[in-house]
């Protein structure tokens, strides 16, 4: 058994540091949109509501480490995108990793409800927060188990795609509105993009280790090729925002500038995997970076709206 010492530093690395960076950016895209649409910035609000997101998603990292302890010592060396593969290396740490993961997803929850009941925050954040905590437990966590049920791609869309950026608004706007179930949409396209990526590196592993995600059923191949349409469509969805939605308080015409660099990348990932068969974990890498970069885009774009 490790020394106590030690077990914390170890525990610590099974954090996936760039997932976490993404949901701050997601975050804090939703926030400054609500800001941009006249939401009342509150500061307390924003932290509690952040927080409970947060611990919901350092819950699914050790769930997902926790269950898929088998399928990654099929993995031969470590991914840049993948998991830290911490547990097959330390399985005494295992129950630690289980009762790490209950412990965020339990104090998330109550912290939702609590934020609901006592500093009056709407109920569609307790719906949504509670929905992203146990879709992340449930990703890889028994008897559900959705990636292992061909739902683990629109679990991961959907909680990256709406239920974070969805919190952030929240926190800022306290109510949903057009604006933001407008940008959902591709929002949520991009999250299904980012899961088509994080798993396609993983095929063959996943393939043996009995999961049914979409690249072990249809193949790279055809992954690639709906992530260049999911980006195609993501593009199209902000081109008829920019011409049917005016006025508004931001311009689309922005997202749309800023969709290209997502949309480019797909289409190196297409001509790479597809036509020259090329192994897809380069372009993986490069879909998941195009993504970042189209988030702080949007990023600084609000920033400069709102405070302008």
């Amino acid at each position: 058994m490790s020394t106590s010492h030690a077990v914390f530093p170890k525990i610590l690395k099974i954090i996936r540091i760039h997932i976490i960076a993404g949901g701050v950016l997601a975050f804090s895209l939703g926030a400054l949109l609500a800001i941009a649409n006249g939401g009342t910035f509150d500061s307390l609000r924003f932290i509690l509501m952040y927080v409970v997101m947060l611990f919901g998603d350092l819950s699914a990292h050790y769930s997902n480490d926790y269950y898929d302890v088998e399928i990654d010592k099929h993995v031969e060396q470590k991914k840049f995108l993948g998991g830290s593969r911490l547990l097959v290396y330390y399985p005494e740490l295992r129950p630690l990793a289980r009762s790490i993961s209950i412990l965020l997803l339990a104090v998330s929850s109550i912290l939702a409800v609590l934020i609901v009941l006592f500093y009056g925050a709407p109920v569609e954040f307790l719906v949504i927060a509670l929905a992203e905590n146990f879709a992340g437990w449930f990703y890889s966590a028994p008897p559900m188990r959705l990636t292992s049920r061909g739902l683990g791609e629109a679990a991961v869309a959907c909680v990256t795609g709406f239920a974070i950026p969805g919190i952030g608004y929240i926190a800022v706007r306290e109510k949903f509105d057009p604006l933001f179930l407008y940008l959902a949409v591709p929002f949520v396209i991009y999250g299904l993009i980012l899961s088509l990526s994080l798993e396609a590196p993983d095929v063959e592993i996943d393939r043996k280790g009995g999961k049914t995600n979409l690249a072990v059923r249809k193949g790279l191949r055809i992954v690639f090729l709906i992530m260049l349409a999911m980006a195609v469509s993501a593009t199209s969805a902000f081109l008829v925002y920019a011409w049917q939605i005016t006025p508004a308080v931001i311009d689309f015409r922005a997202p749309v500038l800023f969709s290209i660099v997502p949309l480019v990348a797909a289409l190196f990932g297409f001509v790479g995997v597809v036509i020259q068969r090329r192994k897809a974990n380069l372009y993986s890498t490069l879909n998941v970076a195009s993504l970042f970069i189209f988030n702080m885009l949007m990023i600084a774009y609000l920033l400069s709206v709102s405070f302008s």
